[in-house]
């Protein structure tokens, strides 16, 4: 199969699915550029976690601020990112409208792009933070109960 056919397949596919794999792209990237940004602000304050980076890259070993933000930043994305990840697909089986995948997928990445700019980037004072990281969280709530509940559903139809 060469690109174009590829790409002709991607084009009759479900438009939600297609949606899922480009928000899926797109978060896992934001996670991928924060690796990056934790790296380079690693190298910027010559600041290391193991002592043959720091003797490596003639730095330290010790912890600093703007990193640790950084990689909790990291660590708030694997926590909501990766869980939204299995459950928005679980959710295209529920067979929900597709104005509603649209809203909820790209709501979720909008809200998770700017929680990571307000956590990592330009620090905002609190509820802002808060308010982002509760949108995506009630997003992937809501379709995990969704899933639940026509889980049951269909148990209790067959």
């Amino acid at each position: 199969m060469d690109f174009r056919e590829l790409v002709s397949e991607f084009n009759r596919a479900d438009k939600s699915f297609n949606l899922y794999m480009l928000c899926s792209s797109l978060l896992i990237l934001k996670i991928m550029v924060l690796i990056v940004f934790t790296i380079l602000t690693r190298m910027r304050n010559k600041v290391f976690i193991s002592e043959e980076d720091a003797k490596f890259f003639k730095g330290e070993v010790k912890i600093n601020d703007d990193v640790e933000r950084i990689r909790r930043a990291v660590q708030n994305d694997l926590e909501n990112i990766l869980p939204f990840l299995l459950i928005a697909y679980l959710y295209l089986y529920t067979n929900p409208p597709s104005w509603l995948v649209h809203l909820l997928f790209i709501t979720f990445v909008v809200v998770r792009i700017l929680h990571s700019i307000v956590y990592a980037v330009f620090v905002l004072p609190q509820p802002t933070r808060a308010v982002l990281w509760a949108i995506g969280f009630g997003i992937t709530l809501l379709m995990t109960c969704i899933i639940f509940f026509k889980s049951l559903q269909a148990s209790f139809n067959n």
